[in-house]
């Protein structure tokens, strides 16, 4: 059975009267005096306010005008005198989170609490609370923020954090197996005789594929799988008798291995591939070398399906998982409903902004639990205020939380984040791609990083590109400049030295120039022609009209605010494709850029690819998007024949009464994710991320080591429009 514990509820259904709430018109005091050093607003109440009225126009929170006037807890009268602070300690605290390196938590001081109590409660040293908290001296009062400073970090190197994991190889072991491949032999079939997955094995041999030909060497460490098992990890739709045939084994015994499978597996699912139990000599026809080469993985072979997926049933344990997400649950009062017929407007109050990641979440986390999942989930409403923040992290029950999901906006997350690293709980970043949010090893941020696109542009270049001439395009020398330099230094290592094309589509291009020339007469050739820079003559053409002329390949950088569309037509290629990769994320360059490119398409052959992130595709041209083939980075890509993503809109539609949103797909597959690793890998689950794979509704996810420390995600998806639909481009 569900079992819910829902801190702050968002009691939104319930708004069904026929009313229009009014709030009364609050003018800020301009009375200001100094009290004790500090300057205060002292603000006379009037008829029909409140606290949450009054901290709204002053812009302090609730909990603070009950601490600086403790008599107001008890309800206000009219011509009360309230004191409010000028500069609030939301304020004060918001900016130091600002200034970057924060290392405290707060904790909010109750009746009869004592320094020294609270240094027990956190386990810090006395003298480091003093320091943090000057003013000590003069004693505590309920509802006083006390620093608690956070305990030094060691940061550990992100090159050693495999190693860590697998430390259970001896030092001294650095034997390993050379296999010759044979006629007729697969990776499948040699992954089944030495007992490691085929991505163990390519992760080995750097560049190993399926196609395997004979008399290819793959290297094979010694260290034995104990296991009857192997993993899979499904790259395409496919079935399981097609994967049982490819490592020759029954389709029942595949069954049996992985009873929670049907006979059709997608993207992203682990499978168990039995081997039987391990022989006691090594296979035949191997050389065993001494050395160990200088690339080889540490820990690869020892968190795979050995340490992983050995497990075929999900934990019994109860999980204790907290979601914070910003509901605005005080901000209900505010909602204006329409006295004829009760309708309300989401889009205008900020209490419906992220009410769709929750649901999303919520039934995810239900299908888990049919598969076995023991949860209990906590949610609490946090919002941007540090200050609600600060009261959430004094419920007692988050030092016993297995994880920590959210919050949602930056400031805040540094908050839970010193929270989680005390108690020592992992935390999710759902939104961010900032690696700062990176502090210490129990982070996991959910959205890549801009850099994690980076290999993946020369791998694109090679697989579909390799021949093209390649511009860098930004809007101004100031934009991108670091990333332009690393990305033309990766490219140029799969770019080849040069490219040779045919005399005769050289020619055929002089023949249609000379032809739209009204100047010439008919019949009559221009006698050279201009291509990349270089004079052709077209009488060295006609002479060997079978023989090619070859071009040296350079990466071109235009800077668009300097040398407009021109600097385009100058590094293009009439010949030959151009690659145009635009770096740039601005609202108005970008559909310029796209437009002047556009004009040029009839004369050039032009692909574009725009980085880092084209978040603004609905408002450029279709008809652009669709003529210059633009590609484009997404971490959220979602096939439209995908069924299930059919079941979750509908079953969403069913449940909910409307069409689900952007943040509905993000919460259902964050709980997909994370839930899931938990249940089939237990509390310590980040040894097997890495190897760890969900078919999601947005796409894949790994997550990996990060630096400095703590894990993100690495995968983007590479998309282009084609025929009025976004598609996928497959990098192997």
């Amino acid at each position: 059975m569900t079992k819910y514990l829902l801190i702050i509820i968002l009691a939104l259904a319930a708004i069904t009267a026929p009313v229009t709430l009014l709030s009364q018109e609050i003018l800020k005091s301009e009375v200001i005096e100094k009290i004790d050093g500090k300057n205060y607003y002292i603000h006379t109440v009037e008829q029909g306010q409140t606290l949450y009225s009054i901290s709204k126009v002053y812009g302090v929170p609730v909990d603070e005008l009950r601490y600086e006037n403790p008599d107001a807890s008890q309800g206000l009268a009219i011509g009360q005198l309230l004191r409010i602070p000028v500069t609030s300690r939301e304020k004060i605290i918001t900016d130091d989170l600002r200034k970057g390196e924060f290392r405290y938590i707060f904790h909010i001081v109750r009746s009869g609490e004592t320094l020294y109590g609270i240094s027990r409660i956190y386990d810090v040293k006395l003298d480091g609370l003093k320091k943090a908290n000057p003013g000590w001296e003069a004693g505590l009062s309920p509802g006083q923020y006390v620093k608690i400073p956070m305990k030094e970090m060691v940061v550990a190197n992100p090159v050693n954090k495999e190693v860590t994991i697998s430390e259970v190889q001896p030092q001294e072991e650095k034997k390993f197996y050379e296999h010759v491949v044979k006629e007729k032999e697969t990776l499948y079939g040699i992954a089944r005789i030495y007992r490691m997955s085929i991505d163990s094995l390519a992760s080995f041999n750097p560049g190993l594929t399926d196609k395997i030909f004979p008399g290819e060497v793959i290297r094979i460490p010694l260290t034995v799988n104990p296991d009857n098992y192997i993993t899979h990890r499904v790259r395409e739709k496919t079935k399981l008798k097609k994967i049982a045939t490819k490592y020759a084994v029954s389709v029942t015994a595949m069954k049996e291995a992985n009873p929670a499978f049907r006979s059709r597996v997608y993207p992203g699912d682990m499978l168990l591939i039995p081997v039987g139990p391990p022989s006691a000599t090594p296979p035949g026809d191997v050389q065993i070398v001494v050395d160990t080469p200088d690339d080889t993985p540490a820990g690869i072979v020892k968190s795979d399906s050995v340490k992983c997926f050995n497990r075929k049933y999900p934990y019994k344990k109860e999980f204790k998982v907290a979601l914070m997400v910003p509901l605005y649950a005080e901000e209900v009062r505010d909602i204006e409903v329409n006295s004829r017929d009760g309708d309300v407007d989401p889009s205008k109050y900020k209490s419906f902004n992220f009410i769709q990641f929750y649901e999303g979440f919520r039934m995810a986390m239900e299908e888990l639990e049919q598969q076995g999942l023991n949860v209990r989930l906590y949610v609490y409403d946090v919002d941007e205020k540090v200050s609600k923040t600060i009261q959430v992290l004094q419920q007692p029950e988050l030092t016993g939380m297995d994880m920590i999901i959210g919050p949602f906006f930056s400031r805040n997350f540094k908050l839970v984040s010193n929270f989680a690293e005390m108690f020592d709980i992992k935390i999710v970043n759902p939104l961010t791609r900032r690696a700062e949010v990176l502090t210490h090893e129990n982070v996991y941020k959910f959205k890549p990083s801009r850099e994690a696109q980076l290999p993946m542009l020369p791998e694109f270049v090679r697989q579909y590109h390799r021949d093209a001439n390649i511009i860098l395009l930004r809007n101004n020398k100031y934009e991108y400049g670091d990333e332009i330099q690393e990305i033309k230094q990766s490219l140029e290592q799969v770019a080849p030295y040069g490219v040779k094309l045919a005399n005769k589509d050289i020619y055929k291009l002089i023949r249609e120039y000379s032809e739209a020339d009204t100047n010439l007469l008919p019949g009559e050739l221009y006698a050279e022609i201009n291509i990349e820079n270089r004079l052709i003559q077209t009488a060295q053409l006609e002479a060997a009209p079978d023989d090619s002329t070859f071009f040296s390949n350079g990466i071109a950088e235009v800077v668009y605010a300097v040398d407009s569309v021109y600097g385009i037509i100058r590094n293009a290629s009439a010949v030959r494709r151009n690659l145009v990769i635009v770096l740039t994320n601005h609202e108005i360059h970008t559909p310029e850029i796209l437009t002047r490119l556009n004009d040029l398409k009839d004369t050039f052959d032009i692909t574009v690819v725009g980085m880092p992130e084209w978040t603004l595709l609905d408002n450029l041209e279709t008809d652009y998007l669709l003529d210059l083939n633009v590609h484009f980075f997404t971490d959220s890509y979602m096939d439209e024949e995908d069924p299930r993503v059919h079941d979750f809109i509908w079953s969403y539609r069913e449940r909910f009464k409307t069409h689900p949103g952007n943040y509905a797909f993000e919460g259902y597959d964050l709980a997909t994710y994370f839930l899931g690793a938990l249940m089939r890998f237990g509390p310590d689950c980040e040894e097997c991320l890495p190897y760890y794979r969900q078919h999601l509704l947005q796409g894949e996810i790994q997550f990996m080591p990060a630096y400095p420390t703590g894990y993100e995600n690495r995968i983007w998806n590479l998309c282009r429009y084609r025929n009025f639909k976004i598609e996928k481009i497959n990098l192997h």
